[in-house]
């Protein structure tokens, strides 16, 4: 059973087919639920990455208008296509606008969806922060900022890009999601932007 989650929640997500939160799911939400900055460290199969998901839709309940209140930064369009079709899935319950902003997408209409208000957006390191730059969103209620795949995000050169958009969320709950917290890379990011974060990893 989801009892950790919010019980609108919880229902979506039963009524969806999805019956229970994995080990590791379970006890970063009970963290994240307390506020925490989260580094969470597991493998492909320990469901982080939908854990992630759940972080955006567990903290965002209700619509509203204007300004964006979360952003997921995944690693390729696919896997950010994948992460939206999923929230998208469960958001509409909630009149949650969820926006998908990927390389591969229109970049002229991302930032005109933008411009007409959403909740939550999910999307690539390089399109979120193209548009972010360019006054396409402002991130003045944004609450949560979850990155996946972070370790490989530093791999493949997006540090400056995610580091940017945190500086400007400095109140916001960071979640990073990894296989491992061992690149010097990783390592020197996380000593800057969230010294004091819970690390939570996979029995």
């Amino acid at each position: 059973m989801f009892i950790k989650l919010r019980q609108p929640l919880k229902e979506r997500l039963e009524e969806l087919g999805y019956s229970d939160l994995k080990t590791l799911q379970s006890h970063a939400l009970e963290q994240f639920r307390a506020g925490k900055q989260l580094v969470v460290e597991g493998s492909a199969e320990s469901g982080k990455s939908f854990f992630g998901a759940l972080c955006l839709l567990q903290k965002i309940e209700v619509p509203s208008e204007g300004s964006p209140r979360g952003i997921m930064v995944c690693l390729t369009d696919d896997e950010a296509k994948k992460t939206h079709a999923f929230v998208s899935a469960v958001a509409k319950s909630f009149d949650l606008t969820v926006d998908l902003i990927t390389e591969k997408g229109n970049k002229l209409q991302q930032r005109n969806d933008l411009f007409d208000g959403t909740e939550i957006i999910i999307g690539t390191p390089k399109r979120i922060y193209e548009l972010y730059i360019q006054n396409g969103f402002n991130v003045g209620k944004m609450s949560v900022f979850v990155v996946d795949d972070f370790e490989q995000q530093m791999k493949k050169g997006f540090n400056m890009q995610i580091s940017r958009l945190a500086e400007s969320l400095p109140k916001c709950q960071h979640v990073y999601l990894t296989n491992s917290t061992s690149d010097a890379r990783v390592q020197q990011y996380l000593e800057t932007f969230v010294p004091h974060a819970q690390v939570v990893e996979e029995e």
